[in-house]
């Protein structure tokens, strides 16, 4: 309470307070003293039996000048859970706070938020809408909140980002340009133009979670749950094709690694087994040594095992070009048939596709991934939060992708905890590194030859006699 009445205090010229019920006398009282200070004060209050009981206080506000907006109880849902207040239009208060109903809320938790003009323009509109609700036909359309629409485009915006379909989102610009003196719309807007996609990316992501206390507002609650859904699903797309694009990396290294090193590695192992063999039989009575030998033994039959597959694997060469091509095909894809997105009747088939594009995408098989990229195209994957209306649905929809997204990132832990996610992170330059490890294995090879060449048995006669 004291942060609230703190807050309240400050105001100087305005106050809109949508807040639904009052029943703190210390807020009555306070705002009985910003009445005589002059300030325009306006409320958006609820016509029910927990205010009547305070109608003499609220008359007495009245006379003072204030202008109280009546609600039906039937649009109480309206406030119930999205109070707002705006103070001198310059600060907004929001969260789960008691402001006098018979039912608060368990824990209290206020938000004041500030240098946020759209913020308090989109809160300002709600209020305009909120006050003037009972005057409305129950048939019209409610209107339009103009950061409502922006934050629509914006998250258009953020879509078209992730999955690299950028070649035409200077088109897409307008409304940012109808926000000239905005310092966070104009960052974002100079972002994209600079083509530094990954920070306006990022951007529009803080702006719009700044925002979702407006945008709960504005919607009602089938349309929330919907919004939430596709946030989810944007947010499982993303960390799964991060998994995916780490996966290729690590592939593409091992690949390479086989390419460039394998032969040596192939030779030091059969040279290491080699001199683990002469120690053995040397020293027929130690068992660390007969233990060597059998772990070199079996290390190079492991290593010629996974050295001769990966020769017969096939990685396609592709121009940068394509590269990019590839890898805007596999996001836009990605984004249609991933499981999680889809609904349950499609789930097996999405799977099925899902699994074949990734195979596609480690390959550098773009061929493949332009027509799995044609295949679901159509619009036949539908997405959850297009298709589901009823409420409980939706709110267990919600639930089940939060689990989901949370097993992605956990997947995306394990992977980059991996050795060989660490050793290619920690590598600038694979040209150089490849040429310096060739040149350390190299010498290492040859010191194993020479112990070799002066035992006084032949490999072959060595590994016979073992065997």
């Amino acid at each position: 309470m004291p942060l609230l009445i703190k807050a309240l205090t400050t105001a100087t010229t305005k106050l809109f307070l949508a807040i639904g019920w009052l029943g703190e006398k210390s807020i009555f009282g306070l705002l009985e003293k910003k009445l005589l200070e002059g300030i325009d004060l306006q409320m958006v209050l609820i016509k029910d039996d927990v205010n009547g009981q305070n109608q003499a206080k609220y008359e007495a506000l009245v006379q003072q000048g204030a202008k109280l907006h009546w609600l039906d109880k039937v649009e109480s849902e309206k406030l119930i859970d999205h109070k707002f207040v705006l103070i001198d239009q310059q600060l907004v208060l929001t969260g789960n706070y008691n402001w006098g109903h018979k039912n608060p809320p368990k824990e209290e938790i206020l938000t004041i938020s500030s240098s946020l003009p759209t913020l308090t323009q989109g809160f300002l509109e709600e209020f305009e809408y909120l006050s003037m609700l009972n005057q409305l036909s129950k048939t019209a359309p409610r209107p339009k909140n103009s950061i409502g629409e922006l934050l629509q485009k914006l998250n258009i915006l953020k879509v078209l980002i992730s999955i690299g379909d950028t070649e035409f989102i200077h088109l897409r610009l307008q409304i940012l340009e109808n926000y000239p003196s905005d310092e966070n719309i104009q960052a974002i807007h100079q972002a994209i133009l600079q083509k530094e996609f990954e920070s306006a990316h990022a951007l529009i992501q803080t702006f719009v979670q700044f925002h979702g206390v407006l945008q709960d507002s504005i919607d009602p609650p089938v349309d929330s749950l919907r919004r939430e859904i596709q946030r989810i699903e944007e947010e499982i797309t993303s960390i799964s094709q991060e998994y995916n694009e780490t996966q290729k990396v690590i592939h593409e290294f091992s690949k390479l690694h086989s390419e460039e090193l394998g032969d040596l590695l192939q030779k030091i192992l059969f040279q290491s087994k080699i001199k683990a063999a002469y120690e053995a039989q040397i020293d027929a009575e130690n068992a660390e040594k007969q233990e060597e030998f059998e772990e070199a033994k079996n290390d190079h039959e492991e290593y010629t095992r996974s050295y001769e597959e990966s020769k017969k694997q096939q990685l396609n060469t592709l121009t940068p070009a394509e590269k990019k091509e590839l890898k805007k095909l596999y996001r836009q894809t990605s984004l249609r048939c991933h499981p999680d997105r889809v609904v349950e009747e499609l789930h097996e088939q999405a799977e099925e596709i899902f699994v074949e594009l990734n195979k596609a995408y480690k390959a550098n098989d773009l061929e493949r991934v332009r027509a799995i990229n044609e295949q679901v195209k159509s619009g036949a994957m539908l997405s959850k939060s297009e298709t589901i209306t009823e409420l409980k649905k939706l709110e267990s929809t919600v639930n089940s992708l939060k689990q989901k997204l949370q097993d992605w990132l956990d997947k995306l832990d394990k992977l980059k905890a991996m050795p060989t996610f660490k050793t290619v992170s920690s590598i600038d330059d694979w040209t150089v590194y490849f040429e310096e490890t060739k040149v350390v294995l190299a010498d290492q090879l040859e010191r194993l030859l020479l112990f070799n060449e002066g035992t006084d048995a032949s490999p072959q006669q060595l590994l016979a006699e073992e065997n």
